[in-house]
């Protein structure tokens, strides 16, 4: 008896484990210096360096180099069904497949001479109509459809994208008919087949509104792509939210009447005003309201917006009441609600946060020993990041200013970082471990859209919230006048 109960036991954790798992192969025909990697795509919110929530988390599962071996294979943790990114380097071709997997998959894909790949395995056939039909995204047929750049009218790509849409959805009516219906894949396949084309076609026309220039459009120009948006984009079932290209056009066609009713200043500092947040929030959980996946999915990314992408936190602090209320239990609430609780504390008046980072030459420096001098903090997310751009500033207040690099790139040893970090006259570099980046983060609540801080000769913050501004960096600048007394 206890020989079957254990047989049993064994059994069911096979079953278990087979649920949550999925089997990729990888084979090559002949080797050679092709590399490949594989990408899972898991659709959920989760925290991203410099801005907040991420919608997507890109995370590599395999990388196999073929001129060491012709073979690897890797038993993937799955939960559901799942986008993935087959990225193929070599042979001077570059080239990234879209792979749908379930839990269960057992497929083994082979890279021939000639750079193409076949799929053999269990649901081998869905991986075959993606690649016969889906690129990775619709800028990626541009080139196929001969899209010219310097071309002001390219309508002949409009007409070739939506002959595009006709050839999948007649291909995918024959191909269900010969293989079982997955609702994801279907729900993939119809959101992104009826997305592409409109996404393509707003490109196009805005180009020709613009002359190929960079000018603002009108508000009747506006109003023209906004109308085909509302007129052509219809919600589809939740797992539609695994195509990039319908979450783009799901958050477009929901802000729409929002940023109408209350228009944005052309001088404002962000992309939605908090009256236009507070709108499309609401208008979110009304419309969404049959569709539980998406309704969370707007909600989420539009507190995480008001968290991240206004100064302020009067916004944030509104819509997490109500997304707390209504998410009890989600990690995204809790971890907006700690962001909003650092920002409060970067005030003007607050005294800079004391974090010890490292010098070029590897000795330690802590944020209060810069007192003594106003400072201008510019925390970078690559190296050299916006140095070129305040070579202006640099001469103009180094003086009177210090300028302070800070390196927040992940990833980059202090032996690489120290390479290009040239010092000058009233500039100082200074790099952040993986360690101390996690506390900047909650110490300075770091953001890619507010690069810059400015406090005084004292420590004091004159202004956390600046944002990077093109051609010229005319807020920051404001606010080195007032410290460079």
């Amino acid at each position: 008896m206890k020989k079957i109960t254990l047989l049993i036991l064994t059994l069911f954790s096979f079953s278990a484990f087979a649920q949550n798992t999925a089997t990729i192969t990888l084979t090559v025909s002949k080797q050679g210096p092709v590399n490949v990697t594989l990408i899972s795509e898991d659709v959920h919110f989760h925290p991203n360096l410099g801005i907040g929530l991420a919608d997507a988390e890109l995370e590599p599962v395999m990388a196999v180099n073929f001129a060491e071996k012709a073979s690897e294979k890797a038993v993937i943790q799955l939960n559901k069904p799942q986008m993935m990114r087959l990225q193929y380097s070599g042979n001077r071709l570059n080239k990234t497949w879209m792979l749908f997997m379930q839990p269960g998959d057992d497929l083994t894909i082979n890279f021939a001479e000639n750079n193409d790949i076949t799929f053999t395995g269990k649901n081998a056939n869905y991986q075959t109509f993606l690649k016969n039909y889906f690129l990775e995204n619709q800028y990626q047929y541009l080139p196929v459809f001969g899209y010219k750049p310097s071309q002001v009218d390219n309508k002949s790509v409009i007409a070739q994208s939506d002959s595009l849409k006709k050839v999948r959805l007649e291909a995918y009516e024959k191909f269900k008919t010969a293989n079982p219906a997955v609702p994801a894949f279907e729900a993939y396949v119809l959101a992104t087949t009826a997305t592409e084309p409109a996404i393509t076609r707003r490109l196009i026309q805005e180009r020709i509104m613009r002359r190929n220039r960079v000018a603002q459009l009108d508000a009747t120009q506006r109003k023209e792509l906004e109308d085909a948006t509302l007129a052509d984009f219809k919600i589809m079932p939740d797992d539609a939210l695994l195509s990039q290209a319908y979450r783009d056009e799901l958050r477009n066609w929901a802000l729409i009447p929002s940023t109408r009713k209350y228009p944005l200043n052309a001088q404002t500092r962000y992309e939605i005003s908090p009256e236009a947040l507070k709108d499309v929030y609401a208008f979110s959980k009304e419309q969404l309201a049959q569709y539980p996946k998406q309704k969370e999915y707007l909600l989420t990314y539009w507190l995480n917006y008001a968290a991240t992408a206004i100064p302020n936190v009067e916004t944030a602090k509104t819509l997490l009441e109500d997304y707390k209320t209504t998410y009890p239990q989600s990690e995204n609430g809790t971890y907006i609600a700690k962001l909003i609780e650092t920002k409060s504390l970067l005030q003007p008046g607050a005294q800079l946060a004391d974090v010890t980072l490292l010098a070029p030459d590897s000795s330690a420096v802590t944020i209060a020993s810069l007192q003594g001098k106003p400072v201008c903090m510019v925390f970078s997310f690559s190296i050299g990041q916006h140095e070129p751009g305040l070579k202006a500033l640099e001469n103009k207040y180094g003086a009177k200013v210090n300028f302070v690099y800070v390196s927040v790139a992940p990833g980059i040893p202090l032996s690489t970082w120290k390479q290009y970090a040239k010092e000058r006259p009233n500039v100082k570099h200074l790099w952040a471990s993986d360690e101390n980046i996690e506390v900047l983060k909650d110490k300075y609540a770091i953001d890619i859209r507010y690069p810059f801080l400015v406090a005084d000769a004292s420590g004091k913050i004159i202004n956390r919230w600046i944002p990077q501004e093109f051609p010229a960096n005319n807020t920051l600048e404001a606010e080195l006048q007032k410290v460079a007394k």
